[in-house]
């Protein structure tokens, strides 16, 4: 009887033991499911395009004045910093009474209004906008920036006053006056300095994806360089465009101006005889890459000639030599490095 148990244990168990087959569901149609995904894809496709145009539309509203730009900046305050907290509209109502002045000054809304537009061209750029489409927007952009960057100079020179009159021998302060508060500049502006891919528009949108990889294109809405040496000045050079010379006069006027303003010497000696022999040269570089052969080695000749200890000096004439040897070939100017202490172009 044992026996036969035992032998039944083992059968069942050799049963058991076999290694079991898993069976494969039905075939499947190749050509449906190949159908299935690309619908799946255009959907999602479609989803992200009504995504990024919803955006768009947003930001050009919002764009529209410094009113409505500094309306949807609160906006993004208080959906990125306050909406999940406990008590957090105390907590945003303590920050805009602190922050009243800063908000309602010319410099800061300026700077949320052109934050939000060179914004708007980013998303255009990401969608596949070329550097022709987006030409005279970037160029309306900047004049802009020149114009909101235009009162700085008024609101320091009024700081400046007031520090002075402080300062002045026999000044009594006012018993309980309030201590002034420094006026906001333009181009101090976070809005203004910092890249857009790391705007607060972009983490209340949750749209980080869409701007990256841009290629050919500045992040910062305030680096007029920038804009120039990464998009508009090889678009110029490409098409053999004479606004790349008048890209390095306009240069050659700003940093004149910088450089004169300060009314220190040395300041005016090395701009005359550092810097400007320097932008000249890369205007040189930029005349025979658009066509204009002759002149731009003419004024590399006079600038060799004019500016033997320049610190540039022996590039200069390896280069030169290069070009009238046929040895070597001039290639677009590169990041247009001011002195350290040259402001942002204004």
């Amino acid at each position: 009887m044992k026996m036969r148990f035992l032998s039944f244990l083992l059968c069942a168990a050799c049963v058991f033991c076999q290694p079991a087959r898993a069976q494969d569901a039905a075939p499947v149609d190749l050509k449906e499911l190949a159908a299935l995904l690309k619908q799946i894809k255009d959907k999602r496709a479609m989803s992200e395009k009504a995504s990024a145009a919803r955006v768009v539309q947003d930001l050009r509203a919002a764009a529209a004045s410094n009113a409505t730009a500094i309306a949807f900046y609160e906006q993004a305050v208080w959906a990125t910093q306050y909406d999940e907290k406990i008590h957090e509209h105390t907590e945003f109502q303590s920050w805009m009474r602190d922050e009243a002045d800063k908000l309602k000054s010319e410099a800061m809304q300026n700077a949320a209004r052109l934050h939000l537009n060179y914004l708007l061209l980013t998303f255009q750029r990401a969608g596949g906008a070329t550097t022709r489409q987006l030409e005279s927007a970037l160029l309306a952009h900047i004049a802009a920036l020149t114009a909101a960057g235009a009162g700085d100079s008024a609101i320091q020179a009024r700081s400046d006053r007031a520090q002075a009159l402080r300062e002045a021998p026999g000044f009594k302060p006012v018993r309980g006056a309030k201590k002034p508060v420094k006026e906001p500049l333009f181009w101090e502006q976070d809005l203004i300095n910092k890249g857009v891919d790391s705007s607060i528009f972009v983490q209340w949108y949750g749209v980080s994806k869409m701007l990256s990889n841009l290629k050919d294109w500045e992040s910062s809405p305030g680096n007029v360089d920038g804009m120039y040496q990464k998009t508009l000045l090889p678009y110029y050079r490409e098409n053999k465009d004479s606004r790349v010379i008048a890209y390095w006069d306009m240069k050659l006027q700003q940093e004149a101006q910088q450089a004169t303003s300060s009314s220190l010497s040395f300041k005016i000696d090395q701009f005359n005889m550092v810097r400007r022999p320097q932008l000249l040269w890369k205007r040189a570089q930029d005349m025979i890459l658009i066509g204009q052969r002759n002149r731009g080695i003419g004024e590399m000749v006079s600038l060799v000639k004019n500016y033997p200890d320049h610190q540039d000096f022996a590039d200069w004439i390896s280069t030169l030599e290069g070009i009238l040897t046929g040895t070597a070939t001039v290639s677009g100017a590169g990041p247009n490095t001011a002195p350290p202490e040259s402001p942002t172009p204004q």
